[in-house]
């Protein structure tokens, strides 16, 4: 049987829960694949579930991870993929799959999406979770070109991606950032670049206003400031937020939490974020008895640069 090495704990903690061990690889059925995993890119929300913040499905051994590329290396009866291809999926650990800490895994035809040969697969593993949440804040907003967006928080890894994907949407984006980052954030498509150091306590709200000239259509806070921010927020307009909202209720501003496991079905969306220059941010590779590390790197913040646990670095 074919078998696969897996990242795996039994009961959440610290990163020194995790140990690598081999397990057979489960073949696909109707309408799926199993896929060689190049990569799995490490997250914030891996941290959660490792730490025992989220609920896991089950007793252990747990495999979390929510983001993989790879080659499709079998197709299940009816499976509309070919072997050999290359693809990008978010994984989701609550699901009878598991999550994409393995070298090998089983996924339903409609949460993958092809990869561009000019794109390495290792790269685009730290893609499909941050490009569904920041493609569902897009739809939340539901507002076409030419609408201001704010985005706090634009140089971290999903402000990175949302940033340049609603520029190439034809956007205005006004960014909230460290002065350091700003350089970046215009690359990224930014309009303009509000700096977050800019005095001790400075008020996020206040320097959206200024760099954008007045309120704003929407907000996303990626950097949970919640309340905060809605003064820099117009009436009518949308505050985007990532883990709930933790104010009080609104009647002037609409509040649009995102929950991105809604989004696992539809990997064909993913084909948007596979171009553009949120690709060239900085990218730290670990090998799977690294995870620990990775983890620990991730918890320090800060960081400006893609966290990948690579298995197969020949794909």
């Amino acid at each position: 049987m074919t078998q696969r090495t897996a990242i795996v704990f039994d009961e959440p903690g610290g990163p020194e829960v995790f140990r690598v061990e081999q397990a057979p690889a489960p073949d696909p059925g109707p309408g799926e694949v199993r896929l060689r995993v190049a990569a799995s890119g490490v997250h914030p929300t891996d941290l959660v579930s490792r730490s025992g913040a989220r609920p896991l499905n089950g007793p252990g051994p747990h495999v979390i991870g929510m983001a993989v590329s790879g080659v499709v290396e079998q197709a299940g009866p009816g499976s509309t993929w070919r072997p050999g291809t290359r693809v990008i999926g978010m994984a989701l650990p609550s699901s009878r799959y598991g999550g994409g800490y393995q070298s090998r895994l089983v996924a339903p035809d409609d949460t993958l999406a092809a990869v561009p040969d000019d794109l390495d697969l290792v790269t685009a593993a730290a893609l499909p979770m941050n490009a569904h949440t920041a493609i569902q804040a897009l739809r939340e907003l539901g507002r076409g070109p030419r609408a201001t967006l704010g985005v706090v928080g634009a140089a971290g890894a999903l402000g990175t991606v949302l940033t340049s994907l609603a520029a190439a949407r034809g956007m205005r984006v006004v960014a909230l950032a460290r002065a350091e980052d700003r350089e970046r954030v215009l690359e990224l498509g930014a309009d303009a670049c509000a700096a977050a150091a800019d005095g001790a306590g400075a008020d996020p709200a206040a320097l959206l206003l200024d760099a954008a000239g007045g309120p704003l259509d929407a907000v996303a806070d990626l950097a949970v400031l919640d309340g905060a921010l809605l003064p820099a927020v117009a009436d009518g307009g949308t505050l985007v937020t990532l883990r709930g909202w933790r104010g009080e209720e609104q009647d002037r501003v609409r509040i649009a939490p995102v929950a991105v496991p809604e989004e696992w079905h539809r990997g064909a969306q993913l084909a948007e974020a596979l171009h553009g220059p949120h690709l060239r941010r900085p990218l730290r590779s670990f090998a799977p008895h690294e995870i620990a590390q990775a983890h620990r790197m991730l918890a320090s913040g800060g960081l400006r640069e893609n966290l990948v646990i690579v298995f197969d670095p020949e794909l």
